[in-house]
C-alpha cells in the first residue's frame, strides 16, 4: 500500500518565500508545487520545482570531512561532527585569544534565512568581521533607506491601502525571473493588471519589456545621471509634490541646485537615452501617481552605488511617493517580529566594530556591520592580514567575489578555513574542514521574509542524506563552543526564543505555516502618527526625509547625490577602450540558476547547459561570430569562454555575460571556474564606491573574439 503525504513548507531556492506543497510517497519526494493557500498564491519557479533533485543528488556532501593533503589536492578523511565542530571552535578561540576577536571572519552568501545566525555568531565571538556580498547586494539599499527615511522601503504591490501603483518604474530588476529582496514576482504580475504605466530601465530587453509603456535603454553604470536628469525635469517644470516636499523633506533647495548640473541634454549624452524619452519618463512618474520604484541589485555593484541609490530615492521622495497607498512603503512586522532581532541581540564591542577590516576607508561598512571582502583577500594575499580563521556558510567566494585570482591567492594564505555547504564547491575544495548541510526540504526552520511583514515555516519533508545538518543547527553548535551564553541547548529552545513575542510555540507555528501583518493591520502615512517619533515624522536626525544627508555629511561624504563615470569606459579610460571597445555588464538574472547554485540539477542544466554572453548581431557580424559560437571575453584581468547569443535589442556597444559559472561535473579542485566564471574578468582595485566599498561588476570594458576549435 502506498504511503503518501503532503507537507506544507516554504521554498528558499532564491530570496523568495514561496509557499509550497511537497508530495512524499513511500519516503521519497515525488513533487514540489506551489501552495495556493499561501501568500504567494500557488506560484513557483523552475528552481523550486527542481528542488527535490537536490535531495538524492549523488554529489551531495554527507559527512564532515578533514583535509589530509595539501590544499586543493582532494585528500579527505571522514570525521565525526564532534571532532569537526571542536576543531572549528578551537581554531576560533585560539585566534581570538592570540590575535583578538577581529582575527576571525564569519562569512555567508545570499540571505536564505540564516543572516541573523551569522550576525549572532560573529557577535558571540566578538568579531566585527562579518563577510558577505552585502556591499554589492542589498545592504547599500538598506543603508540608503536608513540614512534617508529611517526604515526599509518596498513597493506597495498589495493594495491594502485601497490603491495600487498607477506607475511602476522597474529599475535594473527582473522580478519576472527571480523573487528578490522581499518583492515577489507574483505580486508584481498581478499588480500590473491594475497599473497604467510600467517604465523599464535596463540596458537590454527583458521578459517584461513587451508589457512596458516605456523602456529606457540606459548605458550600464550611468543610472545616477538618469535619476538626476529626471529630477531636473520634475523640479524645473514644477511637477514635484510641493506640500510633501515642504513639510516632510530636508534639503530640497540644495537638491534643486545640484540637479541643475544635470540638464537633459547632458544626461542624454551620458546615458545614451534620447532626451524626449527622459522627459517623458520624468513627467509620467511625477504626474501619474501613486508610483513606486523597483530597485535592482545591478545598481549596487558599482563605483558610485550609494549616490545612485540616493538619487533614485530622492526621485520617489520629491514626487510624494513615500508611505502613501500604492507607493514606497515601510512595512510593519508580524506580532513575532522578525529574525533580525535574533541576530542583533548580541551586542558587538564598540572597539571591534570600529576596527572592521576596511571600515576605516568605507565607513558605511561599520554602520552596516560588515567587513570589506576585497580588502580581506588583498591583505591575505599580501601577507599583511590579521585574519587567522574563517568560517564560510553557504557561500562560494571563488565564484562570487570580484577578481577570482586575488580571492584564490588570499585563500591559499589563510591559516584556517571551514566551509559548510551542500556540495564540494571550488571554495570548499581548499578548506581545512568541510561540513555537510541539509537542504530546505530536509529541515525544520523559520524563513524570515525580506519584506518584513511575514515569517514562514519550513517543515521537513524527508531526512537529509548521511549526517547532513541544517544551517541553524550548525551555527548553534559552533556558537555553543565559542560563546555558549548566547546559544541554546536544543533547536526547539532556539526557535521558541525567536517566537517568544508571538505567544505561540515553534510546533504551533509549524502548523499555522506563517505569521503576517497584512491588510488593514498595515498602517499607511506612519510619519503623520507617533509610530516613529512623538508628534510625527521620519526616523532620521531631522525627522524628515533627508534629501541632503546629515549622516553622510558627518562621515565626510557628499550629502547630495551625484553622478560618477564608471572606472572603465570609453570616456574615463579612452586609451584602454581602444583595446577593449565593448562595455561589459557581468551579471543579470536568468530563470534556472541563482548565482553559483543549481548547476548540479539535471532538469535545470538540460534547459541551460552552458554560460551565455549576449552580443548585438551587428557587433557579432563584424567580429565573425555567429549564434551559438564559443567566444572569448577578455578584460585587462583575464579571459573566459561563453557561448554567443545574438540579441538585437542590445546597444551594439554593449555586451552582457552570465556570472558565477562553473562545471561541477568537471574534475576538482576548480571545476572549470577559470574558464567560465565572470569574476575572472572583474577588478578588485580602487576606486570602489567611496562610502561602502562596492566593486564594479556591471560596467566594465572588454573585447570579444571567436574561440578557435579545441580551445
Amino acid at each position: 500500500m502506498s504511503d503518501t503525504k503532503i507537507i506544507k513548507s516554504t521554498c528558499k531556492s532564491c530570496h523568495g518565500t514561496c509557499g509550497v506543497l511537497v508530495t512524499v510517497e513511500n519516503g521519497q519526494i515525488t513533487r514540489v508545487e506551489g501552495n495556493p493557500d499561501s501568500l504567494t498564491r500557488g506560484t513557483m519557479c523552475s528552481k523550486g520545482q527542481a528542488a527535490f533533485q537536490e535531495v538524492n543528488n549523488p554529489n551531495r556532501l554527507k559527512y564532515p570531512l578533514k583535509r589530509m593533503g595539501a590544499r586543493g589536492e582532494g585528500k579527505w578523511a571522514r570525521i565525526s561532527w564532534d571532532e569537526a565542530l571542536d576543531m572549528i571552535g578551537t581554531k576560533i578561540n585560539e585566534a581570538k585569544q592570540q590575535y583578538g576577536a577581529n582575527s576571525v571572519v564569519i562569512g555567508q552568501g545570499t540571505g536564505r534565512g540564516y543572516d541573523p545566525f551569522t550576525i549572532r555568531l560573529a557577535g558571540s565571538i566578538g568579531t566585527g568581521n562579518l563577510m558577505g556580498p552585502a556591499h554589492v547586494c542589498y545592504l547599500p539599499r538598506l543603508l540608503v533607506f536608513a540614512l534617508m527615511i529611517g526604515g526599509r522601503l518596498f513597493c506597495d504591490l498589495h493594495g491594502w491601502g485601497g490603491e495600487y501603483p498607477k506607475t511602476i518604474i522597474s529599475w535594473a530588476k527582473q522580478m519576472e525571473v527571480t523573487n528578490v529582496d522581499g518583492e515577489m514576482g507574483v505580486w508584481l504580475l498581478d499588480t500590473l493588471e491594475k497599473t497604467k504605466n510600467l517604465v523599464m530601465v535596463d540596458p537590454r530587453s527583458t521578459r517584461l519589456s513587451n508589457r512596458a509603456t516605456q523602456w529606457l535603454r540606459v548605458r550600464p553604470g550611468t543610472d545616477a545621471a538618469l535619476a538626476l536628469g529626471m529630477m531636473n525635469v520634475i523640479i524645473n517644470e514644477d511637477l514635484y509634490d510641493r506640500e510633501f516636499v515642504t513639510q516632510w523633506t530636508y534639503g530640497f533647495e540644495k537638491l534643486r541646485e545640484r540637479v541643475q548640473e544635470y540638464p537633459v541634454k547632458k544626461v542624454s549624452e551620458i546615458t545614451w537615452i534620447p532626451e524626449e524619452d527622459i522627459i517623458k519618463a520624468a513627467r509620467t512618474f511625477a504626474t501619474e501617481k501613486p508610483g513606486c520604484i523597483l530597485i535592482g541589485e545591478p545598481l549596487e555593484a558599482a563605483n558610485n552605488c550609494i549616490q545612485t541609490l540616493r538619487a533614485i530615492l530622492c526621485l520617489a521622495a520629491i514626487t510624494g511617493n513615500i508611505e502613501r497607498p500604492g507607493s514606497m512603503m515601510v512595512w510593519m512586522p508580524p506580532a513575532a517580529g522578525n529574525l533580525e532581532a535574533f541576530g542583533r541581540e548580541v551586542r558587538l564591542p564598540e572597539e571591534n566594530r570600529k576596527n572592521i577590516i576596511g571600515g576605516d576607508k568605507y565607513k558605511l561598512c561599520v554602520l552596516g556591520r560588515i567587513c570589506h571582502p576585497e580588502t580581506v583577500f588583498k591583505q591575505l594575499k599580501e601577507g599583511t592580514s590579521q585574519v587567522q580563521a574563517m568560517h564560510l556558510q553557504g557561500t562560494n567566494p571563488l565564484l562570487c567575489y570580484a577578481n577570482t585570482r586575488e580571492v584564490f591567492d588570499g585563500l591559499m594564505n589563510l591559516p584556517f578555513l571551514s566551509v559548510a555547504d551542500l556540495y564540494m564547491s571550488p571554495t570548499a575544495e581548499y578548506a581545512d574542514i568541510v561540513l555537510p548541510v541539509a537542504h530546505w526540504l530536509e529541515m525544520d526552520a523559520i524563513w524570515d521574509d525580506m519584506a518584513v511583514f511575514y515569517i514562514a515555516a519550513i517543515n521537513k519533508a524527508v531526512e537529509p542524506p548521511g549526517e547532513a545538518k541544517p544551517d541553524s543547527w550548525i551555527f548553534n553548535e559552533i556558537g555553543r563552543r565559542v560563546g555558549p551564553e548566547h546559544w541554546f541547548e536544543t533547536m526547539d529552545d532556539l526557535w521558541n526564543h525567536v517566537l517568544r513575542k508571538s505567544g505561540i510555540t515553534f510546533k504551533e507555528f509549524q502548523e499555522k505555516g506563517y505569521l503576517a501583518c497584512t491588510g488593514k493591520d498595515q498602517v499607511y502615512y506612519k510619519y503623520k502618527t507617533d509610530y516613529w517619533k512623538p508628534g510625527g515624522g521620519f526616523r532620521t536626525k531631522t525627522g524628515k526625509i533627508e534629501l541632503y544627508s546629515t549622516q553622510l555629511e558627518g562621515l565626510g561624504y557628499d550629502p547630495l547625490p551625484y553622478y560618477l563615470e564608471p572606472n572603465e569606459s570609453p570616456y574615463s579610460t579612452p586609451e584602454l577602450a581602444k583595446e577593449y571597445p565593448l562595455i561589459l555588464s557581468a551579471g543579470g538574472r536568468f530563470p534556472y540558476f541563482f548565482h553559483s547554485q543549481y548547476r548540479q540539477l539535471p532538469w535545470l542544466r538540460k534547459l541551460h547547459p552552458y554560460p551565455i554572453v549576449q552580443i548585438h548581431p551587428e557587433t557579432a557580424g563584424n567580429l565573425g561570430i555567429s549564434e551559438g559560437d564559443w567566444v572569448w571575453i577578455e578584460t585587462p584581468r583575464g579571459r573566459i569562454k561563453q557561448k554567443a547569443e545574438l540579441l538585437p535589442t542590445l546597444d551594439p556597444r554593449v555586451t552582457i555575460c552570465q556570472p558565477h559559472w562553473w562545471y561541477p561535473e568537471r574534475p576538482g579542485p576548480d571545476h572549470g571556474l577559470w574558464e567560465a566564471n565572470a569574476n575572472v574578468l572583474t577588478a578588485s582595485d580602487l576606486p570602489f564606491d567611496p562610502a561602502i566599498g562596492a566593486s564594479t561588476f556591471r560596467a566594465l570594458i572588454c573585447k570579444i573574439y571567436k574561440a578557435e576549435e579545441g580551445e
